[in-house]
């Protein structure tokens, strides 16, 4: 079975190997700017490339597509895909706006196309852990989480006054945001946006604000916060942690750069035999992917590999895939409110 690669950046790479990994075939990919296209196609060994997505479509006998354009274009080209017939992967966010998301939605419903959407940090080795322990009632009634997602101000993104991001509703929170949300969504269930709390310390002008905080409730009295930052000490830093509060206990999880898991309980400390235990499973699992991959975790996704296998295995009528086109949708509600928040107190202070 063959597939297709739509929008030729950093991440696309990580799908290609991805689809490589459960034997399928990447022969196309697709990109507005040719250079771009003919530097991806050969660095990555794909027969052919293309300036045109509806060319692409038309020429190519395609099983799958991964949608990897900016985020702005998603729904336009996840359409145009599904109302060809194909399945589509799509990266995250499912759309900027729930009319997009809707619009998106009904095509699906009117295809014989599946669609899946990456929501990557779920399914990270120890978040992936660390919902195992919670099913298995191991912290007890979950009443609570923080994600922190932490950037130093040369965050590649957030640096370049000219990416694509800071047109986003949001700006460069708009294309960070549906992580913190969607590992809540996972743990806690439908949010309600209760506080937004921006800041602005950092050195780019192009960025109104580089601080964000969110206080959101879920049922049962449940709270969950999300906090956002482009002042992080140090060059070229990403750290993204989450931990999850339970009646009888408490999980802490690093997610990037480095998984790992802690569950602390009354009475016992972390340097225990089953904190121990875990741990040397994740750094046994990531070496295992860099042994036999060849590759490390900037060109291989443990996450991104687990999503698209389950999509596949779902077309062949195993089971669900781990991200439904629903949790997609409810994923973009909440991140849009939020963004309107932000947007509209930009508005009052300038």
């Amino acid at each position: 079975m063959n597939v297709g690669i739509v929008g030729c950046g950093f991440i696309s790479g990580i799908h290609v190997n991805a689809w490589r990994d459960i034997g399928l075939h990447v022969t196309a990919a697709c990109d507005l700017n040719e250079k771009v296209a003919i530097q991806f196609t050969k660095d990555w060994k794909i027969p052919a490339y293309y300036t045109s997505f509806s060319e692409m479509l038309k020429n190519e006998d395609l099983f799958a597509v991964s949608v990897c354009v900016p985020p702005r274009f998603h729904a336009n080209v996840a359409i145009e895909a599904l109302e060809s017939g194909c399945n589509i992967v799509v990266e995250k966010p499912f759309t900027i706006t729930t009319e997009d998301a809707k619009k998106l939605l009904d095509a699906l419903q009117r295809s014989s196309g599946k669609m899946t959407v990456i929501h990557s940090q779920l399914f990270e080795h120890s978040i992936f852990s660390a919902m195992k322990k919670v099913k298995s009632g191991e912290i007890g009634q979950i009443v609570g989480m923080d994600v922190a997602i932490l950037h130093s101000p040369d965050e590649v993104m957030a640096g370049d006054k000219n990416h694509w991001c800071h047109k986003l509703p949001g700006g460069r929170f708009g294309e960070n945001l549906p992580h913190p949300i969607y590992l809540l969504q996972a743990f806690l269930g439908k949010l309600e946006i209760k506080s937004v709390i921006t800041d602005k310390l950092g050195p780019h002008p192009w960025m109104v604000f580089d601080e964000l905080r969110v206080i959101l409730e879920a049922e049962k009295n449940r709270f969950g916060t999300v906090h956002i930052s482009f002042n992080a000490p140090g060059h070229d830093l990403t750290v993204v942690h989450a931990t999850i509060y339970g009646t009888a206990g408490t999980i802490q999880a690093d997610i990037y750069p480095v998984s790992s898991l802690l569950v602390s309980k009354p009475g016992r400390g972390i340097l225990h035999f089953d904190n121990v235990s875990q741990q040397a499973k994740i750094w046994g699992a990531y070496l295992k992917n860099i042994i036999t991959k060849r590759k490390g975790p900037r060109y291989y996704s443990v996450s991104h590999a687990r999503i698209i296998r389950s999509f596949v295995d779902s077309l062949s009528g195993n089971g669900q895939p781990l991200v439904t086109p629903e949790m997609g949708y409810e994923n973009v509600q909440v991140v849009e409110q939020i963004c309107k928040m932000m947007d509209q107190r930009s508005a009052s202070e300038n």
